[in-house]
């Protein structure tokens, strides 16, 4: 039995740590009339186990999976993000008299009740400032709702929606038919949408840009807060119009404009892992192979493969930018000098400060990915001093990799 436990135990942990390689996140509800239309878009990353100890083993567990619903009504909130909790079969059950443990491989499906709750950390973006607010933790309720009948069936089927999730990654493909017809088997409907997007500001975005861009083009979102306003051309805006006909067309047929946006997200991840599966293969080492020193080091287990805007978006504007034979090359200096002093008394010379001269600079080179984005190749940190500039060559290379934002 305890075998049987450190396999449930690492097969867990394993998926929990495969589902931070791709984020992803699921469509669970789209419905409302025009001006009073919400999604609700579920994180299936972060699905946790919320069972208090007392009750392990109780035949119920409490799993818990953040939901964004984000609203087009303006008397309602720009978007709420809760932390829903449902009450869920146990995955394990042990028979008392044989003391056999087995698995249900099945904890609820998509058509019945759910027993669930707004938990702590659950909070709301109001739409009158644009400022956040808690959402109070609610009591435990029973509700056959459609989206909460979905997104229970998923939060309590997350070992398998994660196993479907990774079933369908193939290189940069998914496997769209395939992972739908492994969701059917849990109740879910197999056209269910899977997007890149996991924040709930991009789910804002996402709703706004995709699904109601009708309004945005004629002036019509709800912006009390002026955040949201952009002058729209009557050019632009005819070529918005077709677009979103276009868009909300496959969005009601099947995702097709969902699905491209998920490729793009699957393909920017394998670049990034990639990019990091190389960067460790090369730790400690720059392109030619020589060791880094531990300025070097330090910059390149953080920028390593990353993209070259997070490079600037840290460390802020390069001193100098150049691009020689397909490699780009950002450069900050610092530098430290001061004047030498000759004091002079009757018997001549009798005392003073040489003065002395440092100087340091980080560069970082970035070479294009597969899909031309410019990522981290490599970092150099170099110094160079006169004088008393030999006791202050630490400093000023600590300042010229320093970020300065």
């Amino acid at each position: 039995m305890k075998a049987i436990w450190m396999y449930a135990t690492c097969l867990v942990a394993g998926l929990a740590h495969s589902a931070k390689v791709h984020a992803f996140s699921m469509i669970v509800q789209y419905q409302g009339a025009v001006d009073d239309r919400e999604v609700y878009f579920a994180d299936v990353r972060y699905i946790m186990n919320r069972t208090p100890p007392d009750q392990v083993g109780s035949g119920t567990e409490i799993r818990e999976m953040p939901v964004t619903a984000v609203y087009e009504n303006a008397a309602k909130p720009e978007f709420v993000r809760m932390q829903l909790q449902f009450q869920c079969p146990d995955r394990f059950t042990l028979d008392k008299q044989t003391r056999v443990l087995s698995e249900n491989k099945s904890t609820g499906g998509a058509n019945g009740k759910v027993m669930f709750r707004i938990g702590p950390g659950s909070y709301l973006l109001r739409r009158a400032d644009l400022k956040t607010e808690p959402v109070p933790e609610s009591d435990w309720k029973t509700s056959n709702a459609p989206m909460l009948s979905k997104a229970g069936t998923i939060a309590c089927n997350d070992i398998e929606i994660e196993k479907a999730l990774h079933a369908a990654i193939k290189n940069d493909s998914f496997d769209f038919k395939g992972f739908g017809q492994r969701i059917a088997k849990l109740g879910l409907p197999a056209n269910l949408a899977v997007i890149g997007e996991t924040l709930p500001s991009e789910y804002l975005d996402f709703a706004w840009e995709n699904l109601w861009w009708d309004k945005v083009a004629n002036n019509k979102r709800p912006d009390p807060t002026g955040r949201w306003a952009t002058p729209v051309s009557e050019a632009d805006k005819r070529a918005a119009m077709e677009r979103l006909k276009a868009k909300q067309q496959e969005l009601e047929a099947g995702t097709a404009t969902i699905q491209t946006h998920l490729l793009e997200s699957i393909k920017n991840h394998q670049a990034e892992m990639k990019a990091d599966l190389a960067t460790a293969k090369s730790a400690g080492k720059h392109s030619d192979g020589s060791k880094m020193n531990k300025h070097e080091a330090k910059l390149m287990a953080v920028f390593g493969g990353r993209p070259e805007q997070e490079v600037v978006a840290t460390m802020g504007n390069p001193d100098d930018f150049n691009q020689a034979a397909g490699t780009r090359f950002l450069r900050y200096s610092a530098w430290w000098e001061q004047q030498g002093v000759t004091v002079y008394g009757a018997q001549g010379v009798i005392g003073g400060d040489p003065g002395g001269y440092a100087e340091c600079y980080a560069e970082f080179s970035t070479r294009p990915d597969a899909h031309g984005e410019w990522r981290v190749d490599d970092i150099v940190v170099r110094g160079d001093y006169e004088g008393t500039g030999s006791r202050e060559i630490r400093l000023v290379c600590d300042d010229a990799t320093r970020p300065r934002r």
